[in-house]
């Protein structure tokens, strides 16, 4: 199982963010926002002059099938830990 996180940051913020966290996470970078849009999750002027992204995890199988998602309407909500673990036991 391989867990990603992708971020609007610049590659070396999200780089401090890994290494304060001591996180095992591949970070990717989105800085022109094209997954954002791909998955209609763009918060536009999120933080005052840039976009973010709204929270949002998805779990996708070996073969590229997309499997669970969850996507939040406010960037102060996040996906509970929980039912992502469950949706990935789920998958086994």
């Amino acid at each position: 199982m391989v867990l990603y996180a992708v971020s609007v940051d610049p590659p070396e913020i999200s780089k401090a963010l890994r290494e304060q966290l001591e996180s095992n996470f591949i970070f990717l970078c989105d800085s022109e926002g094209i997954l954002l849009d791909a998955l209609n999750i763009r918060h536009r002027d999120g933080q005052p002059g840039r976009d973010i992204a709204f929270p949002a995890a998805i779990l996708v199988d070996s073969k590229g099938i997309v499997r669970w998602t969850y996507e939040s309407e406010t960037y102060r909500q996040r996906a509970r830990p929980e039912d992502i673990f469950q949706a990935i036991e789920q998958l086994r």
